[in-house]
């Protein structure tokens, strides 16, 4: 039963921390609005997570006795859970300020950072993203593509290798000052899993992503070897990263499908929606955003108000990498602010369905208290979102909608072509995710040491099939090249929300029968959700319940069962799946690698 002495210090509590988010929100919202650089905005937010830490710091006493007692009901006890813990300011004093330098420096480098360009040393004002980037993209020259490859990893290892091996020593050591014995167990611990469980079920997804996976590695590596010749992409080995990822890298973007030498379908090709959605009258935010808010209402949600968009705000960043629309919560505020890019294209017109998803569950989530408002794990929001975005991208609600013209797009031959380029985007990241998440916590449990190159190298040829241009070993370090985020940040969330991605994709396709298996007519791909207002109900419900439990618990009631798991993406991507299996076995191209 509820325990009155703790009620009122979680009431204290999530009053304290509304305050501090709110307050971390509004710098947060203005460092969008001027730009991403705003000095004045970061600072605060920097004070605001400071003042936060403080407010834990000076609850933990109490909060320790709490749970020491095991006093209140389950939602109490819930609360106590969720708090916020110290993380790293509990190392306190010269370790606590060492650890933030690091990060701050190894994040700092990969835009301080600038190489020489090609074949002239004195030109050294590249930036890796979009300089180097859009450099390699356009090259031909297979020399000049190896040398900014190679010259990268060589910047950041020299740059970072120390500050890495000191920031994974400083990470063990606050592990334990937060209560875990073993240092693993704290990298999972947003997922509420062990170390051990949260590897288990990775290595369960990898092994179901295998068979797929391997037909698509080998197709790519036979497009690539046509490419290069078979000097540089020998049969039953590894490809070479610095190709494979160029060559990869034409699917995000605009794409052409003369990009690609074994496009499925050549003569049938890739729908240009940018160029459909000006066609429609699709032609400004406003208009998009309303079409997408009349979506959700189709699917039984609430209606948005039209002063929504009269308090939103355009973002200052006009570039295609920074410019994204995004839902605002604040716990202390009676609305929610959101923030829209003006730009109006295909990427844009998808990210407004993962925006509104947001918006909707924030909204959800305010029947908890202020501690049991968050995702149950991260970017869990994000697989909701992206679930949504990817029944917006059917053939089937893209022709309701206008955007496509005519029946062929709901052949198989176009319909190949898009799970192809989806493919590319999607399922090669998935075991580069893996790696990254794997090797640290290898080091996390003492299997090898924080700058093992030729460790980071084993797990990279023999779960994602790449392997260097020139053979590497531990004179250099190749780790910081590909961390591209936060040197603290999981992958495994990223893993793990797009196969929930498809999973709940699925789950909707099912229950509304748009997806039949083993219909020819109702393949997963094609399922368009539009206008039915069953799912509503549940997923509201699910939206609702915030991170008052466990995620697995979430999921039992939402989906019908707490597992994930990876059939969704497997139904999904099977046409593709057929057809590479089809095209390497007629076409004797070697499967797998050694």
């Amino acid at each position: 039963m509820p325990d009155p002495n703790l009620a009122a210090f979680l009431k204290e509590v999530n009053q304290q921390i509304a305050l501090v988010y709110d307050e971390e929100g509004l710098a947060l919202l203005q460092n969008e609005l001027h730009g991403r650089n705003d000095v004045d905005a970061l600072q605060q937010a920097e004070i605001v997570n400071e003042k936060l830490l403080r407010y834990v710091k000076s609850q933990s006493t109490r909060v320790a006795k709490f749970k020491r007692l095991q006093l209140g009901d389950a939602l109490q006890r819930r609360q106590l859970e969720r708090m916020p813990i110290l993380g790293y300011e509990a190392l306190g004093g010269v370790e606590v300020n060492q650890l933030y330098a690091l990060a701050a420096n190894m994040s700092d480098s990969y835009q301080r950072l600038k190489l020489c360009a090609f074949r002239q040393p004195y030109d050294c004002t590249l930036s890796l993203i979009p300089d180097v980037q859009r450099v390699v993209q356009e090259s031909s020259n297979l020399e000049e593509i190896e040398y900014y490859w190679l010259e990268w990893r060589r910047i950041t290892g020299l740059a970072t290798r120390r500050q890495f091996v000191s920031f994974m020593e400083l990470y063990k050591k606050t592990a334990k000052l937060n209560g875990f014995v073993h240092a693993e167990d704290y990298w999972f611990r947003n997922l509420e899993l062990t170390g051990h469980q949260s590897m288990t079920l990775l290595n369960e997804l990898m092994a179901a992503l295998q068979p797929l996976f391997l037909q698509f590695h080998a197709h790519v590596r036979g497009s690539l070897r046509k490419m290069h010749g078979e000097r540089l992409v020998a049969r039953g080995r590894p490809y070479p990263q610095h190709l494979a990822e160029v060559f990869l890298a034409n699917a995000f973007g605009r794409v052409r499908a003369d990009w690609f030498v074994d496009m499925p379908s050549p003569e049938a090709g890739l729908a240009n929606l940018t160029d459909a959605l000006h066609r429609r009258g699709l032609t400004t935010t406003l208009r998009v955003f309303w079409n997408v808010a009349e979506y959700f209402r189709g699917l039984g949600l609430p209606q948005l108000e039209g002063s929504l968009w009269a308090h939103a705000q355009p973002v200052s960043a006009q570039n295609e990498d920074h410019c994204w629309h995004k839902a605002w919560r604040f716990h202390t505020l009676s609305r929610t602010n959101f923030s829209y890019c003006p730009l109006n294209d295909e990427e844009r017109f998808f990210d407004m369905f993962e925006a509104q998803c947001d918006l909707h569950y924030f909204r959800a989530a305010t029947v908890q208290p202020t501690l049991l408002r968050e995702e149950p794990f991260p970017n869990f929001g994000d697989a909701l979102g992206k679930c949504f975005s990817l029944a917006a991208s059917s053939p089937r609600y893209l022709r309701k909608l206008g955007l496509l013209q005519g029946t062929q797009w709901l052949g198989l031959p176009p319909r190949l072509n898009r799970l192809y380029v989806q493919g590319l985007r999607i399922i090669f990241l998935l075991p580069v995710f893996y790696v990254l998440d794997r090797y640290r916590v290898e080091v996390l449990r003492g299997h090898i040491k924080a700058d093992d190159n030729e460790a980071f190298w084993r797990l990279t040829e023999l779960y994602t099939g790449a392997t260097a241009p020139q053979r590497r070993n531990n004179d250099q370090f190749d780790v910081p090249a590909k961390l591209l985020m936060e040197v603290d940040d999981q992958y495994t969330s990223q893993l793990l929300s797009t196969v929930l991605q498809f999973q709940l994709y699925k789950h909707f396709c099912s229950m509304t029968g748009q997806y039949l298996e083993g219909s020819a007519d109702r393949p997963l791909d094609l399922c368009d959700l539009s206008d039915k207002r069953e799912v509503g109900p549940s997923l509201l419900h699910a939206m609702s319940l915030g991170s008052s439990l466990h995620y697995k618990e979430i999921l039992e009631q939402l989906l019908g069962t707490g597992d994930l798991s990876m059939d969704g993406l497997l139904t999904y991507f099977k046409p593709l799946h057929d057809w590479l299996t089809l095209q390497n076995r007629k076409n004797g191209v070697e499967v797998g690698w050694q």
